[in-house]
């Protein structure tokens, strides 16, 4: 019996002891499955702390570089007052490139969340030719600020508008966009340790982004006697005749005369705001040169007709012409009773000599209007006397010359004999060397192929 008790008992301790061992088994094994579990996590945060701490090191310089880059942004970008004259400073690039604005519209653009740039746009319409078009744009992007024209729409002008106007007015309609940076507030700027080391030793980085927003200097030209693409460059069907230069070279022609003309009126400028009359006598001086060539060359150009091409002829008359007149009138008025000066005299004189020699006694005459409502203030002035006397004397030639020319002579022959007085057949009856063939004109001498007349005591030939 006893036996029997001491053998249960065995067992029931031996299940007990076992079912212990067991139950300490599952428990220790749930503990190591947990510390399994923190040691990944742990392993996941060492991970996680190593990529940023190796990431600290480039987000630091990335940050050291943009907060140096702060100030320079800055000065590039436009502030509040810059955004508030933006209207003006457009304007002022309007009237310094001849674009015509039409309208301005401003545009709203929300802010997104978190931007740290405010964003400012235009909507602009304008009129201009190609050429003035690309002058307001490199105005806009050498802007000392930054702006940006991110689309445009343009308009051809029509031909008829063209011709009629001398110019072309394309319609343009763009968009025009700045922002305005604005900087975080310093106090919430994070504090790094070694900032200013840090920063030394990043200056190649720092330049190298600071060149990149740099504005690139380009000084764009104009036209440089490049045809406008969006105009029809073909000579009209129905006009007023040929000329033996092309549209092209007709272009070119009156473009130098319009650049030469815009010039002139700039020493114009220089001659009206000189400082002292030292200054003016020097600036009216090259004047006087400028417009001596100019005219010369316009009036060969009116003599030959050269410029058929009715665009550069409305071109001729509005930029070249009219701008001419402007400016003599405005020297004679500033003149007032003193007279033409030397230097304008001589001018006048040796374009006369010049169209002399080629024999264009029409532009002779022409070059003499430029002076001879002044000649009466200066005739008695000895410095200028001879000047006057020579020019009137060379308007006289020339104005002989030219009604020799329309004097009707028909030479039916010459007889030329040894030891006889020659004689010819002038307008139908036998002449000799000092008859009157007409008024005021008389025979000098008879040649072969040719007859010498005296006309108001000039000798001039006709040859047959």
């Amino acid at each position: 019996m006893n036996e029997k008790k001491l053998l249960t008992g065995i067992i029931a301790g031996g299940i007990a002891i076992a079912a212990g061992i067991g139950a300490l088994i599952y428990f220790e094994h749930e503990d190591i499955e947990l510390t399994r579990t923190e040691v990944a996590d742990m392993r996941t945060k060492i991970d996680t702390s190593r990529k940023l701490i190796e990431g600290t090191g480039a987000l630091e310089r990335e940050v050291i570089v943009l907060r140096e880059m702060t100030e320079y942004i800055k000065d590039v970008l436009p502030d509040t007052e810059n955004v508030n004259n933006l209207v003006r400073t457009l304007q002022r690039f309007s009237e310094d490139s001849n674009v015509r604005i039409r309208g301005l519209k401003k545009k709203e653009i929300a802010k997104e969340k978190g931007a740290a740039f405010d964003h400012v746009a235009y909507t602009l319409t304008l009129e201009a030719d190609s050429f003035e078009l690309l002058d307001f744009l490199d105005m806009a992007e050498s802007h000392e600020r930054f702006i940006r024209v991110p689309r445009f729409k343009l308009t051809a002008a029509k031909r008829k508008q063209f011709e009629e106007d001398g110019f072309a007015a394309h319609r343009v309609q763009m968009d025009l966009e700045t922002f305005v940076y604005e900087a975080p507030n310093a106090s919430e700027l994070v504090k790094i340790e070694g900032y200013d080391r840090k920063r030394d030793l990043l200056v190649g980085e720092i330049n190298r982004r600071r060149m990149a927003l740099a504005i690139n200097d380009y000084d764009y030209r104009g036209a440089r006697g490049r045809r406008d693409p969006w105009v029809d460059p073909r000579v009209p069907v129905a006009g007023d005749g040929e000329s033996a230069l092309t549209v092209q070279e007709q272009m070119d022609i009156v473009q130098d005369l319009v650049d030469r003309t815009q010039a002139a009126e700039a020493q114009w400028e220089l001659t009206r705001t000189a400082e002292n009359v030292i200054a003016e006598m020097v600036a009216r001086a090259d004047l006087e040169d400028m417009l001596a060539s100019l005219e010369e060359d316009v009036r060969r150009i009116d003599a030959e007709a050269s410029i058929r091409y009715v665009p550069s002829q409305r071109r001729l008359q509005l930029e070249v012409n009219d701008p001419l007149l402007e400016l003599r009138r405005g020297l004679l008025n500033s003149e007032g009773g003193r007279g033409p000066s030397v230097e304008k005299l001589r001018e006048v004189l040796e374009a006369m000599n010049r169209h002399l020699v080629a024999e264009e006694y029409d532009l002779m005459l022409e070059a003499y209007r430029l002076v001879d409502g002044q000649l009466s203030y200066v005739q008695n002035d000895p410095l200028r006397k001879p000047f006057v006397d020579e020019l009137n004397r060379l308007e006289g030639l020339a104005r002989t010359v030219m009604e020799f020319d329309e004097i009707q002579i028909e030479v039916g022959g010459v007889a030329i004999l040894h030891g006889v007085p020659s004689a010819a057949l002038v307008n139908g009856r036998s002449v000799g060397v000092g008859d009157l063939v007409g008024e005021e004109l008389y025979i000098r001498e008879i040649r072969t192929d040719e007859i010498e007349f005296v006309f108001r005591g000039v000798i001039l030939a006709r040859r047959f």
